[in-house]
């Protein structure tokens, strides 16, 4: 088996144990609420015949003194209902205030609650509708029919809303010969199938869809007002929703969309029936900006709006609040049906109609004991079957408050009496809500240690292993007979473990755990077998080499441990950079040595074209413009709640359009230069390179396809959705745009798989007319090649190979052009300028390193591999790109607008192609910084390849060991090369292969001649970034541990987990795929060479 594939499938096995200690933490942390699958049932009060009242005093009385029947009994069905949600009905959204003088886009747009409020005051009520986070629609959904609390991980099924097995307010309703019918958003219809009589169910995922799915409830909903045949109408209006997520709260189409609302209310009520109540409801509200999913007191508040045309609403007390919960056993008491057995909500006897001819303290005292009773038991059944997530002392004393509640039920004959024993009743089902919401997430000690010790084992084992062996002494770690033991022993693991724990139903989590233990103890075994080896290398580091870079590694670490740094993390990233930036710069200064100070009448005249032409002055000028790069980043942060006197400088869909100092208008026109400029500059470096010669594929569309990209990107950007309907452009033709960008990645990426190179033969008959163009910056392998031929013409026909000094960086470089674009495309405006910014410092940094490990390097494996500082540089830049594309670590701040890029006109509703789209633009900087990581081992020799004047010998910096192997040509420096290839060469000539001297200015061709070396020293690169990724991810495990009883551990903690699980996941397979691409580019290398050997 060929070393690349052998350290291709090493690559996988460390990372499939990695991913296994993540997800069995996972799953030890981030539990869901245990489902109980019972259902409530009852027995239907029917009338016997001849008798008028089903609902007497005597009868009620009769089943009240039955305390454990009492619950089984449903009352008659009281009325129809009608239950209106607009989502993200904000309570501020309802409230009318005659005062207000100049009213803000969402004020006073709904009069229709008030005016409803004070012309029938017994028939109405209003008040805040109180939602439990997270604030997301199918957790509201969810909570709105079960009456039970959300779970923190379903928030990951926002994407693909599952049916709900659980007992809920739907089923008990069709379970009752009750009939429901439904219009409007989908996520219902998914949620709840085949349970409605008719639907008219939409798609809801696009959000730049202001109108379609309310228009279309509008055209169907007064023909089912109509209709007798429905107990339960259900209509889901949306653009108010999405009108906030594009817009936000404070743009004139709040306005538009409110008052539509309040137009069709009003049509409701007129067209209602009498036997009807009315229910309009919020299932969340909003932030200042449109957003949702947090628990801010703007996103819990919603509003519910009652109204009836029959019997007036009980008026027991006044409430001015409800939890979204209390709704389920409240319906459950209108239609008479069981109340869902996981409920936790209590029932709001405000909203209960209140017929005349039926007795009103017995039926409500009897609907109190129902939900009562219902909730005790679904507490003691679940604290039984779980035992250990409520402590004992606790449950003992809910129970025995129950017991004398339960006596007083039968002595209730006074209104007071009823008041105060319906207070007792509320303040202990609340006091049992309390103890489910603080303790409901019932985490696995067990596997969350288990995940954080296979996590910080792999990662340890990687160190010692990857950090601490040189590039040979891998290569024999891992031989085919060892890779194929590992994966055989693997395989037999898992069929083992999983045939012996199928039954228990928990096979994945214990073949995951199982097979990281046997793979971290074989990782023990190597490092036993290697020690003597790992102990030499290790004592040759000194014991403060790169403090300042640990240092900073350690503070790069420490973020996840407080709420405070997580909050601020981007600017503390921000100082960490701007850190390392003045730490290379000092380390680079130290390999410049000064010439000898003379006398000179001349020097002061030229100081400044000295400045100009001094190779320190143009490093630290570059390093200048790195600083300003990432000041200049702070004006994409995007801000969180958290952030009190935070502003943001521009948003994508910003409400007003308006930005101080610049218009929206001058933002997009500086993204469109950007995106210019970069496709420019990028193609005049492949140009310069030589590797836009000839007319090949690959060739073609370096040429073509970046240029065709920005003028697409840019157009998009031009006629954006708000300027393209003004204009008059069809929303299609903008699309298409889209659709060419994406066109031209999959095609580059599909034909980088056939032809992998961008390189030329210049065809020997024509050598003749081969111009030297020395005006241009042609790798001196090429210029010497042809100085060669001129020389020696007739002696021997040489090959002229333009490219060939950058072969393997020009691929790498290329496709990440064009990919970079289509980030930029799905980015919008302001996120695509933060990833420029990013980008222009990696070419800094990449600069930086590079010249600085060429200058430092005693030998060809020390310049193939990265140091610890390039490394960390980029895992700095890897997570800072995920805030200078304006992106935070809340789930309310998902930007969901990179689903829609070219899908805006025809939208598919395909939520995978969405969900893509949404993760590689939120972890664009995993993604791309991922996929090119080979460039920091190849920066030396495409540096040197591109400018040969930067490899100008500095004799004090040189060793004296290889002084005398210096040969000096116009400057520039050459050193000896070995003719044969490094990677044949084995025994006791091994040591002297690893001091090899090598001539930088021959570019990527010393990464042929050194096959071993090359190969080995980007396996191992992936190995040491995984294994400082799998360090960061572990402090974020262990972080979540330890405050996972502290109060933001939810909305500050367990986001950032989640975040920096995927980041590692995406990380960990854009190595992988760029490692694949890097074999594909050398094996094409290969046989171009051999090719070219065979025809000469």
């Amino acid at each position: 088996m060929e070393r690349y594939w052998r350290y291709f499938l090493v690559l996988v096995w460390i990372g499939y144990t990695l991913f296994c200690g993540i997800q069995i933490f996972s799953h030890g942390f981030l539990l869901t609420r245990v489902v109980q699958k019972e259902r409530n049932t009852c027995i239907p009060d029917i009338c016997p015949p001849g008798e008028a009242q089903c609902t007497s005093t005597t009868k009620i009385n009769q089943y009240l003194n039955n305390v454990n029947l009492s619950d089984s009994i449903c009352l008659p069905k009281k009325s129809r209902v009608i239950l209106l949600i607009i989502d993200a009905l904000k309570y501020d959204f309802g409230i009318y205030d005659p005062g207000l003088r100049k009213p803000l886009a969402y004020q006073n747009r709904m009069p229709i609650f008030s005016e409803i409020l004070h012309k029938y005051p017994q028939k109405s009520r209003m008040m805040k509708f109180m939602a439990d986070p997270p604030t997301t629609t199918l957790q509201r959904l969810k909570g709105l029919t079960t009456g039970s609390l959300p779970t923190f991980i379903d928030i990951g099924a926002n994407f693909a809303s599952p049916e709900i097995n659980e007992d809920n307010i739907i089923d008990q309703i069709v379970g009752q010969n009750l009939s429901a019918v439904f219009l409007g958003d989908s996520t219902w219809t998914d949620l709840f199938p085949g349970r409605f009589k008719r639907t008219y169910s939409y798609p809801s995922f696009n959000i730049f869809d202001l109108d379609t799915v309310d228009r279309r409830i509008e055209k169907h909903l007064p023909g089912e007002l109509e209709k007798n045949d429905w107990d339960l109408l259900v209509a889901h209006f949306l653009g108010v929703d999405h009108c906030g997520h594009k817009h936000g709260p404070l743009h004139r189409e709040m306005t538009r969309k409110l008052t539509e609302m309040d137009t069709m209310v009003r049509g409701v009520i007129d067209g209602m029936a009498n036997d009807t109540i009315l229910l309009v409801i919020g299932d969340h509200g909003m932030t200042s900006s449109g957003d949702h999913g947090g628990d801010s007191a703007d996103e819990l508040t919603s509003l519910l709006f009652a109204h009836t045309k029959g019997d007036n609403f009980v008026a027991m007390q006044n409430i001015s609040q409800m939890q979204q919960i209390d709704l389920v056993p409240t319906l459950a008491a209108i239609f008479g049906v069981p109340i869902p057995y996981s409920n936790l909500g209590t029932i709001n006897v405000n909203l209960l109609p209140q017929p005349t001819d039926v007795p009103r303290l017995e039926t409500l005292l009897l609907h109190l004991w129902q939900n009562a009773k219902q909730i005790q038991r679904y507490f003691q059944h679940y604290a039984l079957t779980n035992i250990g997530t409520f402590r004992s002392d606790h449950i003992d004393d809910l129970e025995n408050k129950f017991l004398v509640l339960s006596h007083r039920v039968n002595s209730i004959y006074s209104h007071a009496a009823y008041m105060n024993f319906a207070q007792d009743l509320q303040h202990h089902l609340k006091s049992i809500l309390t103890t489910c919401h603080d303790i409901w997430v019932h985490f696995d000690a067990e596997a969350m240690t288990n995940g954080l010790l296979i996590a910080i084992l792999t990662v340890c084992a990687c160190f010692l292993l990857f950090q601490n062996l040189k590039i040979r002494q891998l290569e024999r770690l891992f031989t085919t007979s060892m890779v194929a033991f590992i994966y055989a022993s693997n395989f037999i693991c898992i069929t083992a473990i999983g045939a012996l724990k199928w039954i228990s139903g928990n096979a994945m989590d214990s073949i995951m755990l199982y097979m990281a233990a046997f793979n971290i103890l074989i990782l023990t075994l190597f490092i036993i077998q290697q020690w003597t080896q790992i102990v030499e290398n290790w004592s040759e580091i000194g014991k403060f080499s790169n403090i300042l870079t640990r240092t900073m590694y350690l503070v790069f670490l420490s973020v996840f441990f407080s709420n405070s740094f997580i909050i601020e993390e981007p600017k503390i990233l921000t100082y960490l950079i701007c850190g390392m930036v003045v730490h290379v710069l000092y380390e680079l200064k130290k390999t410049f040595v000064p010439k000898d100070e003379r006398n000179d009448a001349r020097r002061q005249t030229k100081f400044v074209q000295t400045i100009c032409t001094s190779l320190p002055m143009q490093l630290m000028g570059l390093a200048c413009a790195a600083m300003v790069c990432l000041r200049v980043t702070y004006i994409f942060f995007r801000c969180r709640e958290e952030h009190g006197n935070c502003s943001e400088f521009a948003r994508n869909d910003t409400a007003t359009g308006g930005i101080e100092g610049m218009t929206r208008r001058k933002l997009d026109l500086i993204a469109v230069v950007a995106v210019a400029l970069f496709a420019t500059i990028a193609r005049i470096y492949l140009r310069s390179c030589g590797n836009l010669t000839g007319f090949s594929w690959n060739t073609i569309l370096a040429r073509y396809g970046p240029t065709l990209g920005a003028i697409c990107t840019s157009g998009y950007f031009l006629l954006s959705p708000r300027i393209g309907k003004s204009s008059g452009i069809p929303q299609i033709h903008i699309d298409a745009m889209a659709w060419i960008v994406a066109g031209v990645v999959i095609l580059q990426l599909i034909v980088l798989a056939f032809r992998p190179l961008m390189t030329y033969v210049v065809p020997q008959g024509v050598q003749d007319d081969v111009d030297v163009a020395t005006g241009r910056m042609i790798p001196d392998l090429f210029r010497k090649l042809k100085t060669i031929y001129r020389e020696g013409r007739g002696k021997r026909k040489i090959p002229i190979i333009c490219g060939l000094g950058t072969a393997y960086s020009s691929i790498i470089v290329s496709y990440a052009v064009i990919f970079t674009i289509l980030l930029c495309l799905l980015l919008g405006t302001k996120a695509a300028l933060g990833l420029f910014t990013t980008i222009v410092v990696a070419v800094v940094f990449i600069i930086l390193t590079g010249i600085l490990r060429y200058q430092t390097a005693k030998s060809l494996e020390s310049c193939l591999q990265p140091t610890f500082t390039t490394l960390l540089i980029w895992l700095l830049l890897i997570h800072y790109t995920f805030y200078t594309t304006s992106h935070q670590t809340t789930l309310s701040q998902i930007d969901w607008h990179p689903a829609f890029v070219g899908r805006t006109a025809y939208h598919d509703h395909n939520n995978i192609i969405s969900a893509f789209l949404v993760i590689i633009t939120t972890f664009c900087g995993p993604v791309l910084f991922g996929a090119i990581f080979p460039l920091i081992s190849l920066a030396p020799f495409f540096i040197y390849s591109a400018m040969p004047n930067l490899a100008q010998h500095h004799k004090d910096v040189v060793s004296e060991r290889h002084t005398e192997r210096l040969k000096t040509t116009n400057n520039v420096e050459y050193r000896k090369v070995n003719i044969s290839r490094a990677d044949e060469v084995t025994g006791e000539d091994e040591e002297n292969v690893e001091v090899l001297e090598y001539d930088i200015t021959k570019g990527e061709l010393n990464l042929f001649e050194n096959e071993a070396l090359f190969i080995g020293a980007i396996f191992k690169s992936a190995c040491q970034l995984m294994a400082l990724q799998g360090l960061r991810i572990f402090c974020s495990m262990l972080a979540c541990t330890i405050h996972c009883r502290h109060l933001m551990v939810w909305k500050i903690f367990a986001p950032r987990f989640i975040y920096e699980g995927i980041s590692t996941y995406i990380l960990l397979g854009a190595i992988l795929v760029s490692y694949l691409m890097l074999i594909r580019i050398h094996k094409a290398v290969v046989n171009l060479i051999i090719k070219c050997t065979k025809l000469n």
